[in-house]
């Protein structure tokens, strides 16, 4: 009973989340609207002076001296994939700021500073506009001075409390019904900010962190079968129960209500000391609700070096270059020694891209229960990956058994440009490729996903090492037309174009099959059906062309084709799914 009571007077002062969950909708908020808990918010949004003059925190040198380690390896459900606190942190950080860290901190700093200290927040410019054309609508706000909004225009952040004031809205509104560019840009920003609301548990301002889903459930066959609860859904739960209930669970819960109460004190006290200790205490407590479910600390020990170590593409790409300029200098020196080391560093770079991919393969059925669901070709980052992984390996193989150089060369170069693409582009361009962990839509799992995605990423691999072959061959022919080498180049091209266009070729196919399983038809013109399509047909024209073109017209014809070629495979596999909409957007 004094447990209970305990319980009781921990969700009273978590009230706000347990209320938040039982009246408000989760996600993003509905453009016009903030949650509705029927007082009255005008407060937040009369004057536009306070909308833009935000309350930034004092630096007290707290956050070099609390150590995040404990919190940091807590289990989260998130998008119904268990991950790390830490891993949690990067993701949402990211949504709302386009960023994994804030002001110099780390992505978990930041985001246990906004759940904990929800009201210096609320009105910071932290809200990233990734559409840069739609940062010019706001210039209309004639009820904002114009430095204002040149601000908005120049910098492209802007806050919660602003984006959900009336007249932002309505202009906004106005603006998203002119086109569909200007109302997807809309739709994004109502998602970076219901994150951001949902992690400041705005506008009621609880400080804790009551939003996440800590408490594991206690009859799952598997530790992601089941809906994990948030600490207040679970209190709340036991504390409306008029069954018995389990006194193990009851205490666990208990003790995780009155860690995370701590957690808030010691935090907005800024007593790194107690911090640390209320950090330990909840994650113990929460381990406690079901320890045989719960995430090993090996796994998320493995999670955190994943992420730090930029889940292994710097250090695969850093490799991967070396690699490839050794392999430069061998071909212009001559010297044995060059090729050696050249072969070893492009060698430990497949290791360090291998790891990469075993370890996000393991992370990832451990979180979603099902190792065959886990293969790592899902998405954008995944299918790049994978596709230099198998080009690297087809590769290496040609140069071990021609030995000429250009086959390593060309798979040291293919294996750094994509790795380095796929660590940049969040950070260069402002996107989310698909690097969080996370499961995939239960439609698409058949074994035909990874027989057909295979065969396409692999022939896209092997479409990038044309391409290097062909830049080799046109420079070495404007250049320095030594004809021994131009053949060696042109030889090596045409066996990479001929893999290339089978494995396309059968990867189409197979992606016709996997289409009849998932969506009941085997082709429909989607659009990277079409450019898949598309490519093929040039590839064909490429073989082709070459058969009836005579003399030393054949390589240089085939060289320019190559890099030609490459640029519309690249607008199939990355464009499309920009720049236009249809079924496989999601990779």
């Amino acid at each position: 009973m004094l447990n209970k009571l305990y319980i009781f007077i921990a969700l009273f002062l978590l009230c706000p989340f347990a209320v938040a969950q039982t009246t408000q909708p989760s996600g993003p908020l509905p453009p016009g609207h903030s949650h509705d808990d029927g007082h009255d918010h005008s407060h937040h949004h009369s004057h536009h002076h306070d909308l833009m003059q935000p309350v930034v925190p004092i630096e007290d040198g707290f956050a070099d001296r609390v150590n995040l380690s404990a919190i940091q390896r807590i289990s989260v459900q998130h998008n119904q994939t268990l991950k790390t606190f830490d891993t949690y942190a990067r993701d949402v950080l990211f949504v709302i700021t386009g960023k994994t860290k804030f002001e110099g901190r780390s992505a978990a700093y930041a985001i246990l500073d906004m759940s904990l200290r929800p009201e210096l927040y609320s009105n910071r410019n932290i809200i990233y506009l990734r559409n840069k054309p739609f940062r010019e609508e706001f210039q209309q706000l004639s009820f904002l001075e114009q430095a204002q909004r040149d601000r908005i225009q120049q910098e492209g952040t802007i806050s919660l409390t602003f984006w959900l004031d009336e007249r932002v809205q309505g202009a906004m509104q106005k603006v998203g019904s002119a086109s569909m560019a200007k109302a997807d840009a809309m739709r994004t920003i109502n998602f970076q900010a219901g994150t951001l609301a949902e992690v400041l548990n705005y506008p009621n301002g609880s400080s804790t962190l009551g939003s996440i889903a800590i408490i594991a459930p206690t009859d799952a066959a598997s530790a992601n079968a089941k809906p994990w609860k948030t600490l207040p859904t679970a209190a709340q739960e036991l504390v409306s129960t008029t069954q018995p209930s389990d006194a193990t669970y009851l205490s666990s819960i208990n003790s995780s209500a009155g860690a995370m109460i701590s957690v808030s004190e010691a935090w907005r006290s800024r007593d790194a000391g107690a911090t640390e200790k209320a950090f330990d205490a909840l994650s113990l407590a929460v381990l406690s609700v079901n320890p045989s479910l719960y995430p090993s600390e090996t796994k998320r020990g493995f999670e955190l070096f994943y992420n730090r170590m930029f889940r292994l593409t710097l250090p695969g790409a850093i490799l991967y270059f070396v690699g490839f300029v050794l392999f430069l200098l061998a071909w212009k020196t001559n010297l044995n020694w060059f090729y050696r080391a050249a072969l070893g560093f492009t060698l430990a770079g497949l290791v360090v891209h291998t790891l990469g991919i075993g370890i996000r393969w393991w992370l990832v059925s451990k979180s979603v229960g099902n190792w065959f669901e886990s293969i790592p070709i899902k998405n954008q980052f995944e299918s790049v990956l994978m596709s230099t992984f198998f080009g690297v390996i087809v590769a290496l193989f040609l140069e071990r058994w021609k030995r000429v150089g250009i086959f390593g060369a060309a798979a040291a170069f293919v294996g750094w440009l994509s790795l380095i693409a796929i660590f940049a582009a969040p950070y260069v361009a402002g996107i989310d490729i698909g690097g969080q962990i996370k499961q995939n839509a239960g439609i698409l799992m058949t074994y035909w996903l990874y027989i057909h995605v295979t065969l396409v990423t692999a022939s896209y691999a092997l479409i990038g090492m044309t391409f290097i072959m062909g830049v080799w061959y046109v420079v070495q022919y404007l250049y320095n037309r030594e004809t021994g080498l131009l053949k060696i180049l042109d030889d090596c091209n045409l066996v990479m174009l001929q893999l290339a266009f089978w494995i396309l070729g059968i990867g189409i196919i197979t992606g016709a099959l996997w289409a009849d399983v998932s969506w009941g038809r085997p082709w429909g013109w989607d659009p990277k059906e079409t450019f898949s399509l598309i490519t093929w047909m040039v590839y064909l024209v490429i073989i082709h062309v070459r058969h009836i073109t005579a003399g030393h017209r054949r390589g240089i014809i085939t060289g320019v084709l190559s890099v030609i070629a490459f640029f519309v495979m690249l607008f199939n596999w990355i464009g499309v799914n920009f720049f236009l909409v249809g079924l496989h957007s999601y990779a």
